[in-house]
């Protein structure tokens, strides 16, 4: 079971590098048009009711959640743009099977500790190698802020998968010395 979860996020590790690869391919016309049309659906969306400035009350449920998430959109809008919290996101999709790599892995090294690093330095190389390849896209270029959004992504990715591991583990070992106290 560990070598196919292994294998299914390598997969999808490779599957998410390539859609990286491929967004870094377009021209800066076709990465503008995405964008705007990205933060015009949050804007939108932010327009639609859900972030008029209005007083949520507490009876509201789910829709005052979602304007929270809404004006958190709009804040980090404010920041930065769509193109920059894009590789973020990118980044978030990349590092969580990458992390998951690294955690069904069965070999050496085998400490958690150890294999942490390993998918951070994996991330940051992947990182690296999409801004160097700007370099080769014509009218794009590198972006040394760019690869601060990729980190933020990456490391948020790298500590909740090795995070939810840890509490799994200490989950199954509280059970397992359970079961062996009861058996004797």
């Amino acid at each position: 079971m560990r070598k196919t979860m292994f294998w299914i996020s390598v997969a999808l590790a490779i599957g998410v590098f390539s859609i990286i690869f491929v967004l870094t391919e377009q021209t800066p016309v076709q990465t503008s048009v995405l964008s705007s049309a990205v933060n015009e659906a949050v804007v939108a969306h932010h327009d639609n009711g859900m972030g008029d400035g209005a007083e949520a009350s507490s009876s509201a449920g789910p829709t005052a959640s979602l304007g929270v998430i809404s004006d958190l959109g709009t804040a980090l809008l404010s920041y930065a743009s769509v193109r920059k919290w894009a590789h973020t996101v990118e980044f978030l999709a990349l590092g969580i099977p990458v992390s998951l790599a690294f955690v069904f892995w069965w070999g050496r090294p085998r400490g958690l500790l150890s294999r942490v690093p390993l998918a951070f330095l994996l991330c940051v190389f992947a990182s690296l190698f999409d801004q160097t390849h700007k370099l080769f896209v014509p009218g794009r270029e590198f972006d040394a802020g760019d690869l601060l959004f990729d980190l933020l992504g990456y490391s948020i990715a790298i500590l909740a998968c090795f995070a939810c591991d840890k509490i799994a583990r200490t989950i199954r070992g509280k059970q397992h010395s359970t079961l062996d106290a009861m058996a004797a």
